[in-house]
């Protein structure tokens, strides 16, 4: 069954970006850093999604990282109060929606039987965290503490979440955990649990 995928890169004291939206160390892979590198297995997972979701920032600063390149084989839907066109750039097509929820709606139907992938903007995700909508999370823990930017799980309505870890990938300088995200009906016993 098809499944809503947080795929997140994350500092191992939490943050989502550094200071200042500051991709570059989380995501030195994607800059050129050669000391990093995601998990070929989870590359793979991700470019067989169906559906990508993010946000304007992620957007404007993936530009930088992606140049000219081909990222996305798949349509990305993005959330933004700024009534835009679609955009087909470097081969993907990129639709500009109203809000988190009709990005998922427009992702779900567009991916299929496929994953729909969060990925990128915490706001979003936690927009989407916060209705339930998300089944697992994908983290890509980087080796690295930051101490300011934005922080990935930052003012969640609804916790606590119960999650149970299903594996755990090594890479270079990055640690890929994912969680199962438990049903709101579960979370007592997770919290039981711990």
């Amino acid at each position: 069954m098809a499944k809503v995928i947080l795929y997140a890169s994350m500092s191992v004291d939490g943050f989502a970006t550094g200071p200042d939206d500051d991709l570059t160390v989380l995501h030195g892979w994607a800059f050129g850093d050669p000391t990093m590198a995601m998990h070929p297995r989870v590359t793979a997972e991700f470019f067989d999604a169906g559906a990508v979701i993010f946000g304007a920032r992620t957007l404007r600063a993936g530009d930088v990282a992606w140049g000219d390149e081909s990222i996305f084989p798949m349509p990305v839907f993005v959330p933004t109060h700024e009534r835009r066109d679609p955009v087909v750039r470097n081969g993907a097509l990129f639709t500009f929606v109203g809000s988190a929820e009709e990005a998922l709606h427009r992702a779900v139907d567009a991916a299929g039987d496929r994953d729909v992938y969060i990925m990128g903007s915490a706001d979003v995700a936690r927009q989407l965290i916060a209705i339930d909508a998300v089944d697992v999370f994908e983290l890509a823990i980087t080796a690295v503490l930051l101490g300011a930017g934005v922080k990935l799980f930052d003012q969640l309505p609804h916790l606590p979440i119960a999650l149970e870890p299903t594996r755990v990938l090594e890479s270079k300088r990055i640690t890929h955990i994912r969680y199962d995200v438990l049903p709101p009906g579960q979370r007592e016993r997770g919290r039981a649990v711990g």
